[in-house]
């Protein structure tokens, strides 16, 4: 099992999902504008997916497991009103430490249970990486 592991392939594994996720996830604010319903619709046939299965449905490709994740970040960012021109506007450094928080807490949230549904543990790292980063800033 793949998130269960702690084995040097699964953290190389995950460090290559890191790094993608760094490099696509704004890519996702950067297209032309779409309705919440488009979001919804593009997100739609992966919200059943637990880690494990989303990775298998993309066929242990790490760049289509990126394109699910990024899928529910823009509902999420939706849902939550995150102000995505605030985020745009910080500093590379905040950027950088939000993406580092988000990602190292997917995979701890998945490597702890695989089986949990992976909307979920992307909603709630993104929030916990919102949080904490808020808490940073006074």
């Amino acid at each position: 099992m793949l998130f269960g592991t702690k084995n040097g392939s699964s953290r190389a594994w995950l460090a290559t999902i890191v790094f993608l996720l760094s490099t696509h996830v704004l890519t996702v604010y950067g297209e032309e504008e779409k309705t919440i319903d488009a979001y919804i619709g593009d997100a739609a046939p992966y919200l059943h997916h637990s880690c494990e299965s989303a990775w298998d449905a993309s066929g242990q490709n790490a760049e289509e497991y990126v394109a699910i994740i990024n899928r529910f970040v823009a509902i999420i960012f939706i849902n939550h009103d995150f102000d995505i021109q605030r985020l745009a506007d910080a500093p590379e450094a905040d950027q950088e430490q939000l993406k580092v928080l988000f990602y190292d807490e997917i995979g701890e949230r998945c490597a702890a249970d695989s089986q949990k549904l992976l909307v979920s543990v992307v909603e709630n790292s993104l929030v916990h990486a919102f949080d904490v980063m808020k808490g940073r800033s006074g």
